[in-house]
């Protein structure tokens, strides 16, 4: 009987501790990415919203909650999202494109040129890297 109460406390225990278990930053940036793809954008934002939450560091969570506002026609905050993402990763050329192409939608010739500019200038930087690693 000692042994069969044993067993199910493991068990207990066992049950309890996943249920318990705390989702990553990049556990819900990944979610957002697969709700994206399968086109349930709301989904998509609330987890790259819980991926900033839980990590405000997560640059990939600030990235996708930028995609995800230009897409609700929100450009503030996707200019706050991507200008965040810039400036956790100032190299992130991706996120330099996206702000160039957020501020295109608010009609800021300008400042989506200058992003333009070094989005093309870190792509080309990487490129440059990437080439010269190759045999």
């Amino acid at each position: 009987m000692n042994l069969l109460k044993f067993v199910a406390l493991i068990l207990t225990g066992l049950i309890l501790t996943q249920c318990g278990e705390k989702k990553t930053a990049q556990y819900y940036v990944q979610e957002g990415i697969e709700y994206s793809n399968q086109g349930h954008y709301d989904k998509a934002g609330e987890s790259f919203l819980k991926a900033v939450e839980e990590d405000p560091k997560n640059i990939e969570g600030h990235y996708g909650l930028g995609g995800i506002y230009n897409l609700e026609k929100k450009y503030t905050d996707a200019e706050k999202a991507f200008k965040s993402a810039i400036q956790l990763d100032p190299t992130h050329y991706n996120a330099w494109y996206s702000l160039g192409y957020t501020y295109e939608l608010m009609g800021k010739k300008e400042d989506s040129e200058k992003s333009y500019e070094k989005y093309r200038r870190l792509k080309g930087k990487m490129n440059s890297i990437m080439n010269k690693e190759k045999p």
